[in-house]
């Protein structure tokens, strides 16, 4: 009897023992669990603190205009007389251009490659700070590869000549101006079956604090850009922003490597007299933007909080929560991914057409169509 109550009290010790284990397990579990909610709230309270920075804006609510404040070189197809017009079609016949030849089924099944996303960067010329509806005299495309690990930027040039859906044949930068980022989609979608869900704009004294941010930019200049830069581009922008003439001009000592600040780095990336017109400031442009991703590969977390902080309030995007904390997450491993650029049109599928005293690249469509999805698309070798 006397073993038999020791046994009872011995099954009753390790039950309390095995409660009590239990009851600890329970409240560690739980600790873990309530850090675990708290870090992520936190994570998501600092996300929406950067995400709420940036302009969010919907394509939904571009709305197309007919009266816009635009060049005196204004092309618009409908303005242009029938005999401009027919003489535009002439020239448009003996050049031979091809629109939406190519093989629409193909490139549907590429652009739903769910591994690369397609985000345009627009770069606008307002005369105001802010962004706000103008020429998008920049346009890349910037494609990333995450099966292939790589980055393709292709610039478009502004001079385009396109068919503008409900307003007629146009340079390609009076898109954005007509029917904001909606309108620049359906073009690109029409003229080049690139189909475009996202971009990013900065308008172009943004882009000079953005460079000031990270500190400036390395960059090879020739003495004839120098000198462009110094007597046009430069005193322009100067002009714009209620500096000195003289400020920020860049002293000539020979080609070679100049350390360029935001001003300096705009008038570069502006300068068009120099080699091959638009074709040589898109290459420019391009380059500005490689050094612009080297530099924040080095930068610290907290250099980096600081320069999201600047500069997210700069930018307008239609990319949302999910998109933008994927990238975010991704960023440091995308920085690491080989660049690739390109350019529309490409050599040999472009002639300069003169219409009303003012110069437009008339395009083979169907050849540049091939080009960018065989350089976003095509087989990759790293």
């Amino acid at each position: 009897m006397l073993k038999f109550g020791f046994r009872k009290v011995d099954s009753a010790n390790r039950e309390k023992k095995k409660f009590s284990l239990r009851k600890k397990a329970i409240i560690i579990l739980g600790a873990v669990l309530c850090l675990v909610v708290i870090v992520l709230a936190t994570a998501y309270g600092v996300f929406l603190h950067y995400y709420n920075k940036m302009n969010i804006t919907s394509t939904d609510d571009d709305k197309i205009v007919t009266a816009i404040d635009y060049e005196d070189d204004d092309i618009n197809e409908k303005d242009l007389t029938e005999d401009e017009k027919r003489l535009l079609e002439q020239l448009f016949q003996e050049i031979n251009l091809s629109e939406n030849e190519g093989n629409s089924d193909e490139y549907e099944s590429m652009i739903a490659n769910k591994d690369v996303t397609n985000i345009l960067l627009l770069g606008t010329d307002s005369r105001h700070k802010g962004n706000r509806r103008s020429r998008t005299d920049t346009m890349v495309i910037l494609s990333i590869d995450k099966k292939n690990k790589r980055m393709t930027m292709t610039s478009v040039l502004r001079d385009t000549y396109v068919t503008i859906p409900g307003i007629g044949k146009n340079r390609l930068n009076a898109a954005f101006v007509y029917g904001g980022a909606n309108l620049l989609f359906k073009t690109f979608e029409e003229n080049f079956d690139i189909h475009l869900d996202k971009y990013v704009q900065i308008d172009f004294y943004n882009f000079i604090d953005l460079v000031d941010t990270v500190g400036g930019v390395d960059m090879s200049l020739s003495e004839a850009e120098i000198k462009v830069m110094n007597k046009s581009y430069i005193p322009y922008i100067n002009k714009s922003l209620k500096k000195k003439k003289n400020a920020n001009l860049v002293k000539i000592n020979s080609s070679g490597k100049y350390h360029l600040n935001g001003v300096q780095a705009l008038a570069y990336s502006r300068v068009r007299y120099v080699g091959h017109g638009d074709f040589g400031r898109t290459e420019r442009q391009r380059k500005v933007l490689n050094q612009l991703i080297k530099k924040t590969k080095h930068l610290s977390v907290s250099e980096l909080n600081d320069l999201a902080d600047i500069i997210l309030p700069m930018l307008s995007t239609n990319l949302s929560q999910g998109e933008v904390m994927s990238l975010l997450l991704n960023a440091k491993e995308f920085l690491n991914y080989k660049v690739v650029s390109g350019r529309m049109p490409v050599d040999g599928s472009y002639k300069y057409l003169m219409i009303r005293r003012a110069s437009v690249l008339g395009v083979n469509f169907d050849t540049n169509r091939k080009y960018w999805y065989d350089l976003v698309y095509g087989e990759k070798k790293n």
